[in-house]
């Protein structure tokens, strides 16, 4: 008989501030809501994406003639915004949102998305109790922390995420899918598909979720 899934084997300690945490890492949280709920759905929606905008981060170097890390910024152009929709299959529904930039991980497409999962996931309770991040003064790679932000603003980027929830019962593609179906064309080296503005929302969320797997292939490769 298969054992039940318990999170306590699968946490990890991270460091806030001067105390230490439990933590339980998303794909754990993942794992903990399948063995529960494999009925259940996960929907993921990127709400925004602007590859031009700069972004920030403070990031540690090693000075090897200093012989010791620093601290440094780095900018990169790009910030991505992620919805998520957990559906447990048994009535119970939770959303979250997750943001990241350029300049903090390569993979910012990726982490942003994994930040909406995980939010969602603990709004519906799996991860809830380990998952420090809900406390939103503090850092956490792969948690779903919308935090303040060079160039981008946490209140901004929930009324991004609003926005374009709401806009889901008019069924019109929305501005913002339009300019990241454009933006995205742009740097595929794509001609920009033709008849945009006569698309529904989800043909515009059809379409960005395409242009944004074929553009991380890209840069994967």
């Amino acid at each position: 008989m298969q054992q039940p899934f318990n999170p306590n084997e699968h946490l990890m300690q991270i460091k806030l501030g001067q105390t230490s945490k439990d933590y339980l890492p998303v794909q754990w949280r993942l794992v903990w809501f399948r063995s529960l709920c494999p009925e259940g759905t996960i929907e993921t929606e990127l709400v925004h994406l602007d590859l031009d905008r700069e972004t920030e981060e403070e990031v540690f170097v090693w000075n090897n003639e200093k012989r010791k890390s620093e601290k440094v910024i780095k900018k990169a152009n790009g910030i991505a915004v992620f919805r998520a929709v957990v559906k447990d299959g048994k009535g119970a529904v939770a959303t979250g949102t997750g943001s990241e930039r350029a300049a903090s991980f390569g993979d910012f497409l990726e982490k942003a998305e994994t930040k909406a999962i995980g939010r969602a996931l603990a709004a519906l309770g799996y991860g809830t109790a380990f998952a420090p991040e809900l406390n939103e003064e503090h850092r956490i790679v792969d948690s779903p922390v919308d935090r303040p932000v060079h160039g981008a603003r946490s209140g901004e980027i929930r009324d991004m995420a609003s926005a374009q929830a709401s806009s889901e019962d008019d069924g019109a593609i929305t501005a913002q899918q339009l300019e990241s179906i454009r933006k995205l064309s742009q740097r595929l080296g794509q001609p920009e598909p033709e008849g945009l503005d006569r698309l529904t929302f989800a043909d515009g969320k059809t379409l960005i979720a395409n242009l944004s797997q074929e553009y991380r292939k890209r840069k994967a490769s």
